[in-house]
């Protein structure tokens, strides 16, 4: 019986790049993922799974922040430190070579982009003793990245797969590229072996396409889903979208694979994903969370201290106290800044209203513009003293965690939420966007098909 732990997303960020300051403190206050905290959530993580039972550990792509040479330095050191009680399979992603050219430097109220980054022709050398260095085959792509196979035990393989560019430099792969993993799948078959794939871009979208679905997934990706499940590859372990969720795909001749989407190990919930191999080469997989960390000296409960620092990404919006802030805030969470903030003035009573507002007072609104004759006045009553934003922060927290708490659609707070859901589509009855919304939330809240926290695929 082979057992695996896969983690993703370790966005490790070094201290020496620069932890303080207005320009600082807005890349991280946008951002679901810790950065100033990496060192000390990664060191806490490979220390539980490197007294674990785990036989291998595979880390699904983004092992850096920016592809920083000195985050990718820092990075190593841990990997070596781990290898000493566990083997290690990495892929690489597009945030470890800084794909989108600007790396940072902090500095009080300053950004320097005078930060030696890592080529990604480099990347299969620097982290050849995580990976290559054990393949049984390597394929190097156009970009100088690789993928690679290596046997996992007797009877299993793992084929990590670098999807950073096709032809058309988009996630994915090219023809030649395809042809390969093919031939390594075909093989792994005629061997009598399991082949476990892991990539970093999914190849389905999971909870909702409006929240996981244009370049989260590989392009074109009924296609290359599709080509991988008829070549007869079972299962597929992804990261990117930094949330917690399993999904299959069935392609047109019927073939399945199913793929376990895992979370940021350095946000919110961060996820250790354990694998065992059954004799039958189902797999089944139990979703465990940090618990802990050494911050500052003292010990910090992890699942608190991460689940705090995701929501504020709202919280702080919702809290800008003028037109600048708010415009700043927008702009680091990648938005129109300078658009928006023109709006301020309309926006900033809203969010006043959703800050303070319970759900009395959201029926009294809905009420008054005679929307709110749907909803069971029993519900209202039951959760009158609830606050929006703290059912706001519950979608969130779950979408990221992988529904820890599932709902049935019988219980009375899904019948809650989901009526507030709806409202949207009442008023905008031709946007085909807030019909999704809908599917996304009940998604979230049921947890879908799969239990992402534990099942056997």
């Amino acid at each position: 019986m082979t057992k695996l732990t896969f983690i993703a997303d370790t966005h490790h960020y070094s201290k020496t790049l620069g932890t303080t300051g207005r320009q600082y403190n807005l890349r991280s206050g946008s951002d679901q993922k810790c950065l100033a905290e990496t060192d000390e959530i990664i060191d806490a993580a490979f220390e539980k799974i490197a007294h674990s039972d785990t036989d291998a550990v595979m880390i699904a792509g983004d092992v850096t922040n920016n592809g920083e040479m000195v985050s990718h330095i820092e990075f190593r050191k841990k990997l070596y430190k781990l290898k000493e009680k566990k083997k290690v399979y990495l892929i690489t992603a597009t945030h470890d070579w800084c794909c989108d050219g600007n790396p940072r430097r902090f500095h009080g109220n300053t950004v320097t982009h005078n930060v030696d980054v890592m080529p990604s022709g480099n990347l299969p050398e620097f982290y050849r003793d995580f990976g290559p260095a054990d393949a049984l085959s390597v394929f190097t792509t156009h970009i100088g990245t690789c993928s690679y196979v290596v046997n996992l035990s007797e009877n299993v393989r793992l084929l990590a797969l670098n999807d950073d560019k096709n032809e058309n430099n988009h996630a994915g792969f090219t023809e030649e590229h395809f042809c390969w993993i093919e031939e390594q799948i075909k093989k792994a078959r005629k061997d009598g072996c399991l082949m476990i794939g892991m990539e970093h871009h999914l190849l389905t979208p999971h909870i909702s396409p409006l929240i996981t679905g244009g370049s989260t997934c590989v392009a074109n990706r009924e296609y290359v889903a599709s080509r991988l499940a008829d070549a007869g590859l079972r299962y597929m372990f992804v990261g990117h979208s930094h949330i917690q969720n399993t999904a299959d795909f069935k392609s047109k001749n019927g073939n399945i694979i199913t793929e376990v989407n895992i979370g940021s190990l350095v946000g919110y919930p961060a996820p250790i994903v354990n694998v065992t191999v059954n004799d039958d080469f189902t797999l089944s997989y139990e979703v465990k969370h940090l618990e802990k960390f050494i911050l500052n000296g003292k010990e910090v409960d992890a699942q608190d201290y991460l689940a705090k620092h995701a929501v504020a990404i709202i919280h702080r919006l919702l809290q800008s106290s003028c037109k600048e802030e708010f415009g700043d805030r927008a702009t680091a969470l990648q938005l129109n800044g300078e658009k928006i903030s023109k709006y301020y003035a309309l926006i900033s009573l809203v969010f006043r209203f959703v800050q303070s507002a319970k759900v009395s007072d959201v029926y009294k609104k809905l009420r008054f513009i005679g929307l709110s004759k749907d909803i069971d006045k029993k519900l209202i009553e039951k959760y009158k003293n609830k606050k929006l934003l703290e059912c706001v922060d519950e979608i969130m927290l779950s979408a990221f965690n992988g529904s820890v708490k599932r709902y049935s659609r019988d219980d009375d707070y899904y019948k809650l939420v989901m009526f507030f859901v709806s409202v949207p589509s009442k008023i905008f009855k031709k946007n085909n966007d807030m019909k999704k919304f809908i599917f996304a939330i009940d998604n979230i809240l049921t947890g879908g098909r799969f239990n992402n926290q534990k099942d056997t695929i």
